[in-house]
């Protein structure tokens, strides 16, 4: 599958279309498929609810959209509270550019595509100090496997989770000398660089003050990925002369559903946070439309308008800001070299577009996932990556050479919400063109729909395509497997569960 997404230009305004919510949880009605393994209960998979803010940015005119929108799935944080706060005092202040951990300001133009310039900053950021990398936003805009939309593929907009897709399926990152911005038509050969097996995607904050594990993302992995509502009112540009660096502020007092300029309030703009200064004054931020804000901090970030927009590309966010960081953040974890797994055996090429559980049933957040591969050598299977789409979930990894002979080969907890890639405790060795099969138990604490699922919607252009005999679930331990698109109502919906193969 080869498709294109993005969104509209610094300043212009625009809105999705009006007919899509029947449209995008019609494509995730169930049958009963045949059965597929051992006897028992065959219970029905159902799909959980999208994000709110992803519907209403989908459907309404927003106030200058700039081309990010929210993430279609909410992750939960829960009672994750040692992991939202961490271990260890943090600096008042903290810097990246300081530290060598930030590659040059790029320039998006006159294009939608802050939200690729954001997740390739962060993952450039996350391999650094150390190797300097220039890597393609524009690869990813145009294979992201997303559309085709109208207007082309610079001109609608997308969200975090498109950038974790195409990087955790090592479509990318590719150089930039390998595919230019803007060039539409992708390169005939691309060459991915690095291979992504851990991200870390977080529901965003929960108030002004809620900052510890935004600080902690980024001195861990660099710049992170985070979305804003953008409107020029509350910028403003003052050179103070105790601190001329300080020259660029923005604090906005109008959160999301609220009304702006006529506009329903939303994300609309993807930058990265690279800094803080939890003793920023709160004058700096009087140019403001909004006024001054309550109380002094705010976040040094990262821009994607060029080196000579604000302070060399940077400007302060008030922590106080309302629209700031308040839904999706993306911090890559683990960026490693292409020698580390041979192959990637995969089927959710759009990554992540629905969350599916069970019902009715005695602990709703425990669900089974497995997907079925037919081997492409001779070779042992060693990983597998899936989505923690909770703080806390616990995991079963199993594999083996049919849905009723698996064996368990690792447990443990994923911390934070995310992708993550688990190492087996036992490979399964495989020989070419054979089937196998890789399974996940996965327990989210709370969370009512665990397991990640790739989902047609043509609404927001996911043309998710899949096979009878490929993905399956099933809720407890002695119930049988449901292969769930080997119905044609069903048709093009996959479980999000990697296999990677050893070098």
């Amino acid at each position: 599958m080869t498709a294109t997404a993005t969104s509209d230009a610094r300043t212009t305004s625009s809105w999705r279309s009006p007919a899509l919510i029947v449209a995008i949880f019609s494509v995730v009605l169930l049958v009963w498929p045949a059965s597929a393994g051992a006897a028992g209960q065959a219970r029905l998979p159902q799909p959980g609810p999208l994000n709110p803010a992803f519907v209403e940015a989908l459907h309404k005119p927003l106030a200058g959209v700039f081309g990010k929108l929210p993430n279609p799935v909410k992750v939960q944080m829960g009672s994750a509270l040692t992991a939202r706060q961490g271990a260890g005092a943090l600096p008042i202040a903290y810097d990246l550019r300081t530290l060598g951990r930030l590659t040059p300001v790029r320039d998006q133009g006159t294009w939608g595509t802050c939200w690729a310039f954001a997740n390739i900053a962060a993952v450039e950021s996350r391999l650094l100090p150390g190797k300097s990398w220039d890597f393609s936003e524009d690869n990813l805009v145009t294979r992201s496997g997303y559309g085709p939309f109208s207007g082309g593929p610079y001109e609608w907009g997308g969200w975090d989770f498109m950038a974790v897709a195409y990087l955790t399926r090592w479509a990318g990152p590719v150089n930039e000398t390998d595919d230019p911005y803007s060039t539409p038509a992708p390169p005939q050969t691309n060459v991915t660089r690095k291979h992504v097996q851990g991200v870390i995607m977080l529901p965003g904050r929960t108030g002004f003050l809620d900052n510890d594990l935004i600080k902690r993302m980024v001195m861990q992995n660099g710049a992170l990925s985070v979305g804003m509502f953008w409107a020029s009112a509350f910028d403003t540009f003052h050179p103070d002369a105790s601190d001329p660096a300080a020259t660029a502020t923005y604090y906005c007092n109008i959160a999301a559903g609220e009304v702006f300029d006529g506009y329903d309030v939303g994300e609309n703009h993807g930058v990265c946070v690279v800094g803080w200064n939890d003793v920023f004054p709160a004058a700096r931020f009087s140019g403001s439309s909004a006024g001054v804000p309550p109380g002094d901090g705010a976040f040094l970030v990262r821009n994607s308008w060029g080196a000579e927009w604000g302070d060399h590309g940077y400007f302060w966010v008030s922590y106080y800001d309302r629209s700031f960081a308040f839904d999706d953040c993306t911090s890559y974890s683990r960026v490693e070299p292409t020698s580390d797994y041979r192959r990637n055996y995969q089927y959710d090429t759009l990554g992540w577009t629905a969350s599916w559980g069970y019902t009715g049933v005695p602990d709703p957040s425990v669900a089974w996932a497995a997907n079925r591969f037919t081997a492409k050598g001779t070779e042992s299977i060693v990983a597998e990556g899936f989505y923690a789409p909770a703080a806390g979930t616990k995991y079963q990894v199993w594999a083996g050479a049919a849905l009723d002979s698996l064996k368990l080969r690792g447990t443990g907890t994923i911390a934070l919400p995310g992708f993550a890639t688990v190492d087996l405790t036992t490979p399964l060795k495989v020989r070419t063109g054979t089937k196998f099969v890789v399974a996940v138990r996965l327990d989210t604490a709370g969370d009512a729909q665990p397991v990640a699922i790739e989902a047609p919607a043509e609404s927001w252009e996911a043309r998710a395509t899949a096979a009878a005999g490929q993905s399956f679930m099933r809720y407890g331990d002695g119930d049988r497997w449901v292969d769930f698109a080997a119905d044609p109502s069903t048709a093009g919906a996959n479980v999000c569960l990697k296999a990677y193969a050893g070098k």
